[in-house]
C-alpha cells in the first residue's frame, strides 16, 4: 500500500492552474457487497488511492437493489470517471444505468473486486489464481490505480431484453446489461441459497450444495429453443457507422511526410466486406443441466479487438449427483462459476432463449436467471452482444 500511495501521490503532487478544475469521480459503493466487508475494503486500500491522487471523490453508497441503475438514469451530468465499488451485480447496474440515459451521455467506469463476486475485476487485476488475503488486496490496489493512470480499454456487453408477449400489453420492459454472464439451472439454484447457511461461515457455498443437491427442487433439466446468429466482425449486412470508433493519429513530424502512411489506421471498408453467414439463424433445441451465456471478457487473457463474441455453453446432463457435487466444489474453489462442464460449446452473436417453461417445477416457486450474479426471472428473452460498448479502465 505504501508503494501504490507513493505511486499515487505523484499525480497529486502536479501543480494546476487556479482555473482548472480537478477530475471528478463517482464512487458507487454497495456497502451490502461481500457479506457488507465492501465498504471497508474501499476504505482500507482503494480510496486512499483516489484522494493522494488528486481527484474530487463523490461517494454514494446504494441502499437498495437497482439504486445505482436509477442514479445514473437521472444524473444530470456525468463525471469524468465512474468508479464501482462492488461485485458484478453491481457493476451490471451501472452499466444498464449508462446505457438507459435519453442523452446518450457515456464516461469511463472503474472496477474495483469488493464484491463477492467479481468475474470481471479479477480477469483485469489478478496477477495469479492464488486466493490469498494478500493477493485480494493487490488486486484492489491495482484497481484502484488503473483508474489514477488513465489506461483505458473497450469491453463487450450483453445487451438482454425480455421478449414482448402477445397476450400481456404490458409496456415493454427497459434492456439489462451484463459484462459477464447470463447463468440458468441447478448450479445457479443452489449458489443462490448459500447465505441460509451463514452459520458455517467461510464453507456456506460449499454447504449449500452439499445439503440441496439430493433433492429435486431445482432446474435439473434447463429446456428450451436456443435460436442464434454466429458473430461476425462487420460486413456489408450488419456494420453500423457509429460502431466504428475513430482513430487518432499521433502527432507527424515535418518529415512524416516522406514516409508511408499506416494503412492499417485508415479503417476497415465495412460496406464491401461479404460474409454469407451474417445474420443467418440456426437452431437448437436445449435439455441440460445448465445454459451459461458468456462474453469474453472475463478471460483471463485479455479481450482483443477481433474477439467479440458470445459463448453459448450447454452442459452436460446429470448422471450422478455426487459427480455434480464435485464438480461444483470445484468450481467455488477456483472462482469460476460460470465454467460449468460442457456438452457443446457455440460462438454467437445473438441468442433468443425461449425456456419451454418458465418454472423448475409444475407447482414450484418461479425459476430465475442469474444475470452477472442477480437473480431475475426466467423469460424468453433477447441477448445480443454490443461490441467493445464500454470503456473500462485497465491495468
Amino acid at each position: 500500500m505504501r508503494h501504490y500511495c507513493a505511486e499515487a501521490s505523484k499525480y497529486g503532487d502536479v501543480i494546476v492552474g487556479k482555473n482548472q478544475r480537478l477530475q471528478k469521480v463517482l464512487v458507487l459503493l454497495n456497502p451490502a457487497a461481500n457479506r457488507k466487508s465492501c465498504e471497508e475494503d474501499f476504505h482500507d486500500y482503494c480510496e486512499p488511492i483516489l484522494h493522494l491522487a488528486g481527484f474530487e471523490v463523490d461517494i454514494v453508497k446504494t441502499d437498495s437493489e437497482g439504486h445505482a441503475r436509477r442514479y445514473l438514469e437521472e444524473l444530470a451530468t456525468l463525471p469524468d470517471a465512474i468508479v464501482v465499488a462492488g461485485g458484478d451485480g453491481t457493476v451490471s447496474e451501472v452499466v444498464s444505468g449508462l446505457k438507459r440515459r435519453g442523452d446518450g451521455a457515456e464516461c469511463p467506469i472503474g472496477v474495483l473486486p469488493v464484491g463477492r463476486t467479481n468475474g470481471l475485476a479479477s480477469a483485469l487485476f489478478r496477477s495469479s489464481e492464488d486466493t490469498s488475503t494478500l493477493e485480494d488486496v493487490r488486486a484492489m490496489a491495482n484497481a484502484a490505480y488503473a483508474v489514477v493512470a488513465g489506461k483505458k480499454e473497450k469491453m463487450d456487453l450483453m445487451k438482454i431484453e425480455v421478449l414482448p408477449n402477445e397476450v400481456d400489453e404490458k409496456v415493454p420492459e427497459k434492456p439489462v446489461y451484463a459484462v459477464a454472464s447470463l447463468q440458468w439451472g441447478a448450479f445457479r439454484d443452489i449458489l443462490a441459497l448459500r447465505d441460509k447457511y451463514w452459520y458455517t461461515g467461510s464453507l456456506r457455498d460449499y454447504t449449500a450444495f452439499l445439503f440441496n443437491v439430493f433433492d429435486g427442487k431445482h432446474t435439473w433439466n434447463c429446456k428450451a429453443k436456443v435460436t442464434y446468429t454466429e458473430p461476425c466482425q462487420g460486413c456489408s449486412k450488419c456494420y453500423k457507422e457509429h460502431q466504428q470508433q475513430p482513430k487518432q493519429e499521433p502527432a507527424r513530424r515535418w518529415w512524416s511526410v516522406f514516409l508511408p502512411r499506416d494503412k492499417a489506421a485508415q479503417g476497415v471498408d465495412y460496406s464491401k466486406v461479404v460474409n454469407e453467414k451474417c445474420s443467418v439463424p440456426y437452431e437448437l433445441e436445449v435439455d441440460a443441466a445448465e445454459l451459461v451465456l458468456q462474453t469474453t471478457n472475463t478471460e483471463v487473457t485479455g479481450q482483443k479487438e477481433d474477439n467479440s463474441k458470445l459463448a453459448v455453453k450447454v452442459g452436460t446432463p446429470v448422471d450422478s449427483v455426487f459427480t455434480f457435487l464435485s464438480d461444483s466444489w470445484s468450481r467455488i474453489w477456483n472462482r469460476k462459476f460460470a465454467n460449468c462442464p460442457t456438452e457443446k460449446v457455440l460462438e454467437a452473436r445473438t441468442v433468443y432463449l425461449i425456456p419451454e417453461k418458465l418454472k423448475a417445477n409444475e407447482g414450484d416457486s418461479e425459476a430465475y436467471y442469474s444475470i452477472d450474479s442477480e437473480a431475475y426471472e426466467v423469460r424468453p428473452v433477447r441477448v445480443t452482444l454490443v461490441p467493445r460498448a464500454v470503456e473500462v479502465f485497465t491495468f
